[in-house]
């Protein structure tokens, strides 16, 4: 399977690595294009935009900073959304706000794909070893179409519910941090 990856932090990165190692064809987009080097080196190519990623891409998994990044990397003339997307599905894994990802799965749904949230419990190295936490929440037959790759990355994904729900068990979670 192609799979995009937008957001090549550490988190981005150790997920990257890890989709590479298990045998997918990976492409990755960060806006700075530095942070790709250690993930095309690993044997990801690198897209030129968001839109490049999707485009090209079967599933395509966003893990970035805070809801103001999700919307500049799917919206706009180069964005994720940008070209046809009809079919693809979209793993939105940021820790926001649930309200952020509702609004998010809309757009996602009027273009014709799926969006699934799954924030995740866990630092670079279970992301690595494929032994994060994932707090899914989807329609039941997105969550489906997403488990295979997420079983990929997580020892244990709990479906939550419907989109927004995996980010109110994520910030429940967080609180006592």
């Amino acid at each position: 399977m192609q799979i995009g990856i937008a957001g090549i932090g550490k988190m981005g990165a150790a997920i990257a690595q890890r989709l590479i190692e298990v045998g997918h064809k990976v492409t990755v987009w960060n806006r700075s294009a530095d942070k790709l080097k250690p993930v095309t080196a690993a044997g990801a190519a690198a897209a030129a935009t968001p839109a490049e990623l999707a485009r090209n891409a079967d599933a395509v998994i966003t893990i970035l900073t805070d809801a103001a990044a999700i919307d500049a990397v799917y919206s706009g003339a180069s964005g994720l959304l940008a070209p046809d997307v009809r079919g693809k599905l979209f793993i939105e894994m940021s820790t926001v706000q649930p309200h952020t990802e509702v609004a998010l799965a809309a757009k996602v749904r009027a273009k014709g794909a799926v969006l699934v949230e799954c924030p995740v419990g866990g630092s670079t190295g279970p992301a690595r070893q494929g032994k994060l936490i994932g707090l899914m929440g989807a329609e039941p037959a997105d969550a489906a179409r997403a488990k295979p790759i997420l079983e990929q990355l997580c020892r244990r994904v709990e479906h939550c519910g419907p989109v927004g729900s995996g980010a109110v068990m994520k910030l429940t979670i967080n609180m006592p941090l």
